[in-house]
């Protein structure tokens, strides 16, 4: 039973559900409950639930959101609109084969425009590809972009920032 109410979920479910057992033990049973009472408990009640699925829907949208490339133009890479990433921060380009995921680059959000476009300056992380933005042009449905770094990407980014 304590580690039912360690839960804050179903601490919560129970004191809801302790409230109406608790209105209807204080009630006479014979009580008439008048229109306008019920209508407004009802309409509380509908506003409620419709409040905690949108909620729910939108943790749901975020858990699943990632970062999608719409192109590789003038020495950006742009990606969609998004809460992932804000001005100035770094994020991590991976190139998807099959289970496995490989680092080709590590970008620098330069601007985000008025809709919310994303403009992301991309290094190489190594030198092996050459032309780094025609590739994730090329292969933008099997790139990732995360914005998450990894202790090579920042002695990387350090070494960017020296040059």
């Amino acid at each position: 039973m304590k580690e039912y109410f360690k839960d804050t979920s179903n601490l919560i479910s129970f004191a809801l559900g302790l409230i109406p057992a608790f209105v209807f033990y204080v009630l006479e049973p014979k009580l008439i409950v008048p229109l306008w009472l019920l209508l407004a408990v009802i309409s509380l009640l509908c506003v409620s639930i419709w409040l905690l699925v949108k909620s729910r829907l939108d943790i749901m949208e975020l858990s699943i959101q990632t970062i999608q490339i719409i192109g590789c133009s003038h020495g950006f890479c742009l990606c969609k609109p998004n809460n992932l990433i804000t001005y100035s921060s770094w994020v991590m380009f991976y190139e998807n084969s099959g289970d496995f995921e490989k680092i080709i680059a590590l970008g620098r959000v330069e601007t985000i425009t008025q809709k919310g476009i994303a403009q992301i300056k991309v290094f190489s992380f190594d030198d092996i590809c050459e032309d780094i933005l025609t590739h994730i042009n090329d292969e933008k449905n099997k790139i990732i972009v995360r914005p998450t770094l990894t202790t090579e990407a920042i002695q990387t980014i350090n070494n960017i920032l020296e040059v």
